[in-house]
This record gives structure tokens, C-alpha cells and sequence, in this order.
């Protein structure tokens, strides 16, 4: 079975990420487990929520979105094992995000993934 696609992560969410990723001079991860987010690799964790801070791809927030509603466009997105990417914080497409606002797409294929800043 093929899979791949496209997700897009708001601005909003992802600066924090990359900006504590940066502070901890560390990666940033792309997780596929239970929903698609990017997270630093290293962190503090929220005492309330007991993670770390996470930016989850649009429509695919178990927190909000029902797993019904996620799951299968998810395993058609990613495939059906979970993963872990590490992407270096300074990569380029996070300079842009973190400088000028702007949303990133991530598009993934069997092989690969690639980050794609969009201008909104």
C-alpha cells in the first residue's frame, strides 16, 4: 500500500516549538503516534498536562478533533507505524516560519518528507 500527502502546521503553534527547540539547542521532532505534531527534543514539561509543548498538524489534534475523524486520513497521510523525524531547529523553512508568520506545509511520501513555508 502507498501512502503520502500533505499537512499543514499554524505559525501560531510551531513558533513556540522552534523557539524552545532553539533556547535547548536541540532538534525539532515530527511525531506520528497518537496525532501528527512537531515537538522539541528537549523541553520542560507543562506540570498541568505533564508533556511538552507540542504543535499539532491541522486536523489531527486528538484533543480536539475525534480519533474518527483523524485516524484513517492519518494512515493514508503517514502509513500506519508511528515515527520520530528530527529536523535541526535552524533548518531554513523554520527560519521563515519563526521570521515572517508564516504556516508550514510538510509534505510526505514513503521515502521522504519536505518543509514548505506558505505565504498566507
Amino acid at each position: 500500500m502507498t501512502y503520502g500527502g500533505s499537512v499543514i502546521f499554524k505559525a501560531t503553534d510551531l513558533i513556540s516549538v522552534i523557539q524552545e527547540a532553539k533556547d535547548n539547542h536541540c532538534q525539532v521532532l515530527l511525531v506520528k503516534d497518537h496525532g501528527l505534531y512537531m515537538m522539541s527534543e528537549k523541553g520542560e514539561l507543562n506540570q498541568e498536562t505533564r508533556r511538552r509543548r507540542v504543535a499539532y498538524a491541522e486536523g489531527f489534534n486528538p484533543d480536539v478533533v475525534d480519533v474518527d475523524d483523524w485516524y484513517d486520513k492519518l494512515h493514508d497521510i503517514c502509513g500506519g507505524d508511528d515515527f520520530a523525524e528530527y529536523i535541526a531547529s535552524d533548518d531554513p523553512a523554520f527560519g521563515l516560519v519563526f521570521r515572517h508568520q508564516f504556516n508550514l506545509r510538510v509534505d510526505i511520501t514513503e521515502t521522504t518528507f519536505r518543509l514548505v513555508p506558505v505565504i498566507q
